[in-house]
């Protein structure tokens, strides 16, 4: 190892050598360890990288205390053709077990599995066990990272030293420690070969610069002689002698120990809260399976607020004792302070049955089902707690807070008092008190007050009686209608819903918002003839209104009964259309800001359902689309010229999606994978519903802009920032985006498969599509220029299969039966194939169809399996929308997957995938009906593809009743189901296509 250039040349890499500020010049260490969970720094990282660069050709990298791999990962970052030993057996900071697990998954992800031979052993094992091998590379860079006590770190130096190259660099982590300083002196002592090359001591643990420290030494075969005696006999420490001593008091020790947990219950019930941290975890270093100590741990960190430590600390003491019900119910506690309300509530559940005296969980509990508005099972558990603790005032409090919601003010009043008489100066008593006795004088307020907070609570059972208490006693206003319409359709009562809207447009008939939340409804529950006579009716009453005139001519059913009907909208849907656009009249301000505002409230999204070519339609109404808003945002639409590309290309992308929703999930990959040396990426997040994904986004962005539901500000600011491509990932699900996408916001405009369907904007020059999802002759069906990326062309993340928790029960399923998962959107189910699911039923008759949020698909299928005299609740079940954990195990209990034909699946075909489930698609004439044939194609399992409508229900039936044929297909697509995720090409290709259009442009411009 050539420790001298080493040494020589280190401080090149960095800004700020020397200072507390130092940090890498390159950026590509800090990505890294956002990405990978480690206890080190990027400057860290560096040093190592740069070591191992320093490499002779025949020397190998060695690690001792591995974790997850960011040490490792940095030290080979970028060199191929080094090799490394790594060690670590995981018995620290593994407390879920998965340590190892994710140590390959972020090898895997940097492509640095096969450099790496990985030893789950403990380092001594490791080194006795490297005796009997016959290797000729030597060790030139060593990092040990292992147990810092004094022993654990001498035997780390003294083990290795066979092992070292002729030259060799030793590095000592968290060498603040002085049990580690003393050992490294030890060593030196021992060892003439090794010298101090140098020290990177930080003020602090943690410190940004070199974590907890790191000593440096060089090793030298041909070194005879390192320090004087006087050297070494200014490197004892005291301290550390006397903790070596100390190990044989170790009995002596445990009274101690009793000494430091009391001290820690003390602290803690004085509320010093971080004082009597540090004594649990001193206390718990040595008595790691005292229940008790954890669960106070538990506590202390719910009390401070830090509920992901407080869950671990209560799971930790619950391994221990099980059966503790308080330990459960703060278990509750906590997850309902992490809002996870269901869990909160098994919790509670959990902890009365074992301890049915806890009155603060019969609280709680209630709490948690008021907010659920099951109101009458939370007042059973008030007076339960009532009985148990009658002394209590919050009881009575949270009682009285239920009957007021109830509208029973004179128990809600007695309830008040019977707390005030328990705790007379409390405030929220007295002030919820007032509440109910003026409600009582002035109920018409106390309704329309009340049923407006729980409508915004989505409390939707309460603020409906809220709301009718108040119609009982005056005629509300518009809003009102509007939102009692809003809670019965939330509640799944439909018809209710729109009788509210109609009784509101008896009192206000011309009011537009209520005819337009008519017309939607009508169309949303089956009724698309009456929702066009509703906005033909409408449109009579209010000819100004262009929203209720665009309804008139282009709404479309959500689903269709017959090919008949598809055809009529479609025909109508043109023919409507083509008036539309010449009748649009724009000749005043007022004329264009009313047809913005009527295009933001439309879309054109169930026109791709209809499998049909959607050219000639998206091509009108995108025309029509850019019309309006070039009238509205003239300076908006005007050509732009390209920004000199200095030292990276701008790309942004705009998205209402940036969410845990799945219609984005494909676009991660092309964050997370994009090369920051050569781009930089602006997101511009339209939605309003940010989570955990959300910050996915913004961790892979340069920068994030985040304009929930605002045109302008987003326009404003993609123009600020001179983009050189601007790319919309989905247009068409969502009318904000659609508008912003018919301006010219960036010289170079592009659109994805969010929506495979063209935008028809003539503003969006590219259509990024990918090889294997085309049909033949592509371009027919685009008004973009279309680009077809290799393979899939994106890069989507493997999903986390969960394990199996539960049965087919479970979802209401037979256990005997086949399984065939139904889970696309009810509208990509057409009326012409569902004779699918009745041929399949009469050969395979213990079938059972497994539809999800499809409860609009009923009539039409019962009147399928009636006209073959079949019964269709023997064969179909209906589920509501399935949480991402459970839809995976569904996933897994079911035996095949059938694909919708026109419009087939994406993101749940690649779920089946990784699930190993067997699909049965067909492929269709247009790219959204060519998805799950693309990606079985680049699976490599192509028999489940058919070519005909009748060799899918073979298929489908042949899997049915061909179990071994079934399995084998099972265990192909889990084998091989990496060739689908994590496609890096794809995005190196997106960019090398980045790329060419800026040279295409430049081209364009001479």
């Amino acid at each position: 190892m050539d420790y001298q250039t080493f040494i020589e040349q280190l401080p090149e890499l960095y800004e700020n050598w020397g200072t507390p500020e130092v940090q890498p010049k390159s950026a590509q260490f800090q990505q890294v360890k956002d990405q990978v969970a480690g206890m080190t720094t990027a400057n860290v990282m560096q040093l190592l990288n740069f070591a191992v660069a320093c490499l002779e050709p025949d020397e190998i990298y060695c690690e001792i205390g591995t974790y997850q791999g960011t040490t490792l990962i940095g030290a080979l970052l970028n060199h191929p053709e080094r090799l490394a030993y790594a060690v670590d057996n995981f018995t620290e900071f593994d407390e879920t077990g998965e340590s190892e697990q994710k140590l390959f998954e972020n090898l895997s992800q940097f492509g640095l599995v096969d450099q790496v031979f990985f030893c789950n052993q403990d380092f001594e094992d490791f080194f006795l066990d490297l005796r009997e091998v016959d290797t000729e590379s030597k060790i030139g860079v060593y990092l040990y990272d292992g147990a810092h006590d004094y022993r654990s770190t001498l035997l780390g130096l003294l083990l290795v030293r066979p092992f070292l190259a002729d030259q060799a660099l030793i590095i000592l982590d968290d060498a603040n420690w002085k049990t580690v300083q003393q050992a490294s002196w030890d060593f030196l002592a021992n060892s003439p070969e090794a010298q101090i090359l140098l020290e990177l001591f930080t003020p602090v643990p943690r410190f940004p610069s070199f974590w907890n420290g790191l000593q440096l030494l060089t090793w030298d075969r041909s070194r005879s002689k390192n320090y004087s005696a006087d050297i070494f006999s200014q490197h004892r420490y005291p301290e550390v002698k006397q903790a070596i001593y100390q190990v044989q008091l170790f009995e002596q020790r445990q009274e101690s120990l009793e000494i430091v947990y009391r001290e820690a219950i003390d602290l803690h019930e004085q509320r010093y809260l971080a004082e009597a941290e540090k004594k649990y975890r001193e206390y718990l270093l040595w008595q790691s399976q005292n229940a008790d100590a954890w669960l106070r741990l538990g506590r202390l960190y719910y009390e401070g607020e830090n509920y992901t430590e407080a869950y671990r600390a209560v799971s930790k003491s619950l391994e221990m004792d099980a059966s503790n019900g308080y330990a459960i119910y703060l278990v509750g506690c906590v997850l309902e302070r992490l809002n996870q309300v269901q869990a909160a509530i098994n919790a509670y559940e959990a902890a009365l049955q074992i301890e049915p005296s806890l009155t603060d969980a019969y609280n709680n509990l209630g709490n948690l089902l008021r907010q659920k508005d099951e109101l009458e099972a939370a007042k059973g558990l008030y007076e339960k707690a009532i009985a148990l603790s009658p002394d209590f005032f919050g009881t009575y409090l949270n009682l009285g807070n239920l009957l007021l919601e109830q509208g029973e003010l004179a128990a809600a009043i007695a309830a008040y008092a019977a707390a005030q008489t328990r705790q007379p100066d409390n405030p929220d008593i007295q002030q919820n008190l007032q509440v109910a006795i003026a409600a009582q004088d002035n109920p018409e307020k106390y309704h329309l007050e009340f049923a407006h907070s729980f409508y915004q609570g989505q409390r939707y059972r309460t603020a409906t009686k809220h709301y009718q208490s108040y119609l009982a006693l005056v005629t509300g206003s518009e809003e009102v209608y509007l939102n009692l319409s809003d809670c019965f359709w939330q509640l799944h009562q439909k018809e209710a819903a729109i009788a509210q809207l109609k009784a509101g447009l008896q009192h206000f008939p011309l009011s537009e918002a209520l005819h337009y939340e008519l017309i939607l409804k009508l169309n949303e529950a089956g009724d698309t003839t009456a929702a066009i006579a509703q906005a033909t009716k409408a449109s009579e009453q209010l000819p100004q209104s262009y929203t209720l005139k665009l309804l008139k001519a282009l709404i479309l059913p959500i689903i269709y009964n017959t090919p008949e009907e598809i055809d009529f909208y479609h025909q109508r849907y043109l023919q409507e259309l083509q008036k539309l656009v010449q009748t649009t009249d724009l000749s005043t301000p007022e004329k264009c800001r009313e047809a913005r505002f009527a295009m933001a409230r439309f879309s054109t999204f169930y026109l791709t359902y209809q499998n049909y070519n959607m050219l000639e339609p998206q091509q009108l109404y995108g025309e029509l689309m850019h019309r309006i808003m070039a009238a509205n945002y003239p300076e908006w639409v005007q050509p732009l010229a390209l920004p000199p590309v200095e030292k990276k290309i701008r790309v942004g992308y705009v998205s209402q999606y940036m969410h845990s929703y799945s219609g984005t999930l494909w676009l991660t990959g092309w964050f997370q994978y994009a090369d920051p040396e050569q781009f930089e990426i602006y997101c511009y997040y339209t939605g309003n519903q940010p989570d955990v994904i959300t910050e996915q986004f913004k961790q892979y962005s340069y920068v994030f802009h985040h304009f929930p539901g605002n045109l302008e500000a987003t326009g404003q600011q993609i123009l600020s920032d001179r983009l050189h491509i601007l790319v919309f990932p989905e247009i068409g699900m969502d009318p904000l985006t659609v508008q912003l996408a018919a301006l010219k916001l960036a010289p170079i405009q592009c659109t994805a498969w969010g929506h495979p369907v063209t935008s028809g904007l003539p503003t969006i020059d590219y259509y990024l599509s990918c090889e294997l999802m085309e049909p033949a002759n592509p371009q027919a069906h685009y008004s973009e220029t279309l680009i077809q990326l290799p393979n899939l062309g994106i890069a989507y993340p493997k999903p986390d299969v969960p394990p199996v928790t539960k049965n087919r029960e479970a979802f209401g399923l037979r256990e005997d039966a086949t399984i065939f998962l139904c889970c696309q959107a009810p509208f990509k189910y057409l009326p012409q194939h569902d004779y699918f699911f009745t041929q399949i039923a009469r050969q395979v008759p213990s079938a059972q169809f497994v539809f999800i949020r499809a409860d609009i698909l009923k009539p039409r299928l019962q009147r399928a399996f009636a006209e073959a005299g079949l019964r269709m609740e023997d064969y179909c079940v209906f589920l509501l929308p399935q949480p991402r954990k459970d839809y995976l195990i569904l996933n897994q209990l079911s035996d095949v997957y059938l694909d919708t034909l026109g419009f087939t699946g994406g993101n749940t075909t690649l779920d089946a995938i990784a699930c190993g489930l067997p699909v049965v698609t067909c492929a269709g004439p247009f790219m959204r009906g060519c998805l799950s044939s693309g990606i079985l194609t680049l699976l490599g399992v192509t028999e489940t593809i058919a070519l005909t409508e009748a060799d899918y229900i073979d298929i489908a039936v042949k899997l049915a009743s061909d179990q071994d044929w079934r399995q084998t297909l099972s265990t192909q697509m889990r084998q091989q189901c990496d060739r689908v995720f994590d496609d890096r090409a794809c995005v190196a290709a997106l960019e090398d296509t980045y790329r060419q259009l800026i040279d295409t442009f430049h081209q364009a411009a001479l």
